[in-house]
């Protein structure tokens, strides 16, 4: 009887070990499981939290741009721009910070209309880097070649030889306009880099004829709209606009002494070289645009600016640690510098015309000013 009795404990104790192990086991593959999906559920939770605040900062930051602001950190930088004369509109950013967003000087002296971050400025040649790249759009779909001879590298580098003997005398249309530079057109066989504006010109042809549709029309498809740009266009847009900025020139005593109308003829002969206008928060969003690779694949980009000695490439002026832009038309000026993140940069648009300010030239010193800056 002991014996069974003892037999019948160790048959229940076995039992109750047994089902103790299989409850472990069972629910060691219920819990490792649950755990790591709980791990993991906070892993995707935070990075979707992370990623929510990129794009509330980044929308936040943009939003910014349209924005007056007037910080302590931007007071050196508006006093100098007005010690040095300048009148226009600045966008200026340090770290990722706009320091300052406004302007100075009148968009309208008769009025008294102020220059501010919505005025509409012509940018003259920096709409050169936009023709740089709808040409590498069309290339990058293999609808045509930069090696091809007289080479499109060559145009777009200035290094063609080629060069216009006199101006266009008279308002046409887009064929119209690239058949007299065609006509017109002087060769000097040459492989130094020399700046003439007919290469971008005769590019905007390359554009049209490959594109299949106008200059404009490609441009405000594959870079306008895919950028969201609200406050970019083509002239004569800007000419009726309530935010247009009028240009003037005279002695910095009285700069505001005489106004300079714009023709047709003078913008109507600028395809794809510089008739397009903006604002300094625009300028930014389309220049940002394309070092992001918005528009073009950035492997395509580093072919395109394909060099960083400060040379004129792809309507640019590209260094190692930044690039520039520059324009002037019809009085107007334009100017920029910004570093390859974006986080650095100087935004000048003029419209007043003076040869007591080169606006380059101060957009790269304020630009080297603010990388020194703490």
């Amino acid at each position: 009887m002991r014996h069974r009795w003892a037999l019948w404990l160790g048959i229940v104790t076995l039992s109750a070990l047994l089902l103790g192990a299989v409850a472990f086991v069972w629910q060691k593959k219920i819990a490792i499981p649950d755990r790591q999906a709980k791990v993991l559920s906070s892993q995707r939770h935070e990075q979707a939290t992370h990623r929510e605040a990129v794009q509330t900062a980044a929308t936040h930051f943009d939003e910014r741009l349209d924005r007056p602001i007037d910080t302590s950190a931007g007071k050196s930088f508006k006093e100098t721009l007005t010690n040095d004369k300048f009148i226009g509109s600045a966008l200026i950013i340090k770290q990722g910070e706009i320091i300052f967003n406004g302007g100075v000087g009148y968009a309208d002296a008769a009025s008294k209309r102020v220059n501010g971050p919505t005025t509409l400025f012509q940018i003259g040649s920096i709409q050169k880097a936009v023709t740089a790249v709808a040409m590498m759009q069309l290339a990058e779909e293999g609808k045509l070649h930069l090696d091809d001879p007289v080479t499109l590298r060559m145009m777009i580098d200035m290094r063609s030889g080629f060069a216009l003997k006199k101006y266009q005398p008279s308002v046409m249309d887009d064929a119209g306009i690239i058949r007299w530079a065609i006509g017109n057109i002087t060769y000097l066989p040459q492989r130094n880099y020399a700046y003439q504006a007919v290469n971008y010109l005769l590019l905007a042809g390359v554009v049209e004829k490959v594109a299949g549709r106008s200059y404009e029309q490609q441009v405000r498809s594959t870079i306008i709209d895919r950028l969201g740009l609200k406050h970019t266009g083509f002239l004569p847009g800007m000419l009726t606009d309530a935010n247009r900025s009028l240009t003037y020139t005279g002695p910095v005593t009285d700069p505001y002494q005489a106004f300079i109308g714009e023709p047709e003829l003078w913008y109507n002969r600028e395809l794809g070289t510089g008739n397009m206008y903006t604002t300094v928060a625009d300028l930014y969003r389309l220049l940002r645009g394309i070092d992001d690779g918005k528009v073009l694949p950035l492997s395509a980009l580093k072919r395109l600016r394909n060099r960083d000695d400060g040379v004129y490439t792809a309507g640019i002026y590209n260094h190692s640690d930044f690039y520039s832009t520059n324009g002037t038309v019809a009085g107007q000026m334009a100017s920029t510098a910004i570093s390859h993140d974006g986080k650095d940069a100087v935004i000048l648009l003029s419209n007043y015309n003076s040869h007591a300010l080169n606006l380059h030239d101060e957009a790269v010193r304020l630009f080297q000013t603010l990388r020194q800056k703490g």
